[in-house]
């Protein structure tokens, strides 16, 4: 399962906060405006009914109405705005606008001194409805006239449409604007975590020793966490090279003083010198990568370029010819003396194999590879995984192949790598050591 970055994971959560409000804020406003409109539409139609009605007379029973009213739209066939009168649900008089009426629909009529407002479906569209009951006296005689005035509800629509296409063309512009300021304020929220986490790369790469700038208080503290247990760290790895160095000093006195006994029998050197060699082998593995993972990155063209310099002196009667290649400049986070023995004891077997050439090749393919080549006989298949195995020494080749490669062999363990004993297109033996790059 995918793991979500903090920054991904509180962008989210907010743009789903963003896509559930802005909806539900669109709904609200538009049905505000909905009622708005609605109400504003009962208002328009109450004052063009006052209107009919100031413009109704009655003269001796009958009906005066003028024949251009001071409504234009009722005058207009099919304006969209409509009017008729009634008195006890029959038809008085209608405007103009309804000449193409087929028929005139049954109208709902409120009481005397009331007035009503409603929608309605007529011959398919839809209307609203406001009508008004008045009284009216002729020849001492009271009767009640209902007023209607109707308005096609498509300039309604027309309105609500308008209205929800600008509100939603606005949302979407605020929606952007919203996800941009989201996004900065985030990035600006979380960069202080962002320059942490790099810190703690950079040590752990080996590049600084400490996090050091100042942090927001919330990370202050882990910062300073930090830096206690990176000190606490090299520290204890300090005792623990000190107290291994007097271990090996309290061991190879007493060992110095029985080698340098002159009773001590011939037969009891060899294994002397024995114990000798494998404290020191055990020292060595013991410290080496200790802590390697918070060191400083040692670069390997000048570690290599000495050790080249020094092999090249010590077989100067052979005349080698030593070839450096590291075109990236690539760094190892390690101990500079665990390095030096490393590369000494590999190059120094190579320059004791070769006849004339030995070359060492460093680049980057998912790890750090370092191929160490030579011209010489090379490995026989069958003794490379001898040669690999825990403690197994190649003493018995000719040129001296295989001294040390026991203790190089620890120390690429050590380091989290990988050996490999190869044919080498130089035509001897190709030595390939493989280690993580640094996160």
């Amino acid at each position: 399962m995918r793991r979500w970055s903090l920054k991904g994971r509180s962008f989210a959560a907010a743009l789903l906060v963003l896509v559930v409000f802005l909806p539900l804020t669109a709904l609200t406003l538009e049905k505000a405006y909905t009622n708005s409109l609605t109400q504003s539409m009962q208002d328009q139609l109450r004052i063009q009914n006052l209107g009919l009605i100031s413009e109704f007379e009655v003269i001796n029973g009958v009906i005066q109405m003028p024949e251009t009213l001071f409504n234009n739209s009722l005058n207009i066939p099919d304006s969209g705005t409509y009017a008729l009168i009634s008195m006890h649900m029959l038809p008085l008089w209608q405007s103009e606008s309804t000449l193409h009426w087929q028929k005139i629909p049954e109208l709902q009529r409120p009481d005397v001194g009331d007035e009503l407002f409603l929608s309605k479906q007529f011959n398919g569209r839809t209307f609203f409805q406001f009508s008004y009951t008045a009284e009216f006296e002729d020849r001492s005689l009271m009767f009640p006239v209902t007023f209607h005035i109707l308005m096609e509800g498509r300039l309604f629509d027309s309105e609500l449409s308008t209205f929800r296409y600008t509100l939603w063309q606005w949302l979407a512009f605020v929606a952007l604007v919203l996800i941009a300021l989201l996004a900065f304020s985030l990035n600006a929220a979380l960069k202080p975590i962002g320059g942490l986490v790099k810190q703690i790369s950079e040590v752990e790469s080996g590049k600084q020793r400490r996090a050091e700038g100042n942090f927001p208080p919330e990370l202050e503290h882990l910062k300073a966490s930090l830096n206690h247990l990176l000190d606490s760290e090299q520290q204890q790895r300090s005792r623990y090279h000190h107290s291994l160095g007097d271990l090996a000093h309290n061991l190879k006195t007493p060992l110095a003083v029985l080698k340098g006994n002159p009773e001590l029998p011939a037969s009891a050197r060899e294994p002397l010198e024995q114990i000798e060699s494998i404290i020191a082998r055990q020292l060595k593995r013991a410290v080496a990568g200790i802590g390697s993972g918070w060191q400083q990155a040692e670069p390997l063209a000048p570690l290599l370029t000495k050790l080249i310099s020094a092999m090249t002196k010590v077989h100067a009667d052979k005349q080698l010819a030593i070839q450096l290649h590291d075109p990236d400049n690539l760094a190892l986070p390690g101990d500079q003396t665990d390095l030096m023995e490393l590369f000494g004891n590999l190059l120094d077997n190579a320059c004791k194999a070769a006849h004339k050439q030995v070359q060492v090749s460093l680049h980057c393919n998912q790890q750090l590879c370092i191929d160490i080549e030579d011209d010489g006989p090379g490995i026989p298949t069958d003794k490379r995984q001898d040669l690999l195995n825990r403690g197994t020494r190649l003493d018995s080749y000719a040129s001296g192949q295989g001294i040390g490669m026991a203790v190089v062999s620890d120390l690429v363990a050590a380091y989290n790598g990988t050996l490999l004993i190869r044919d080498s297109e130089l035509g001897g033996a190709r030595i390939s050591l493989r280690f993580p790059l640094p996160a």
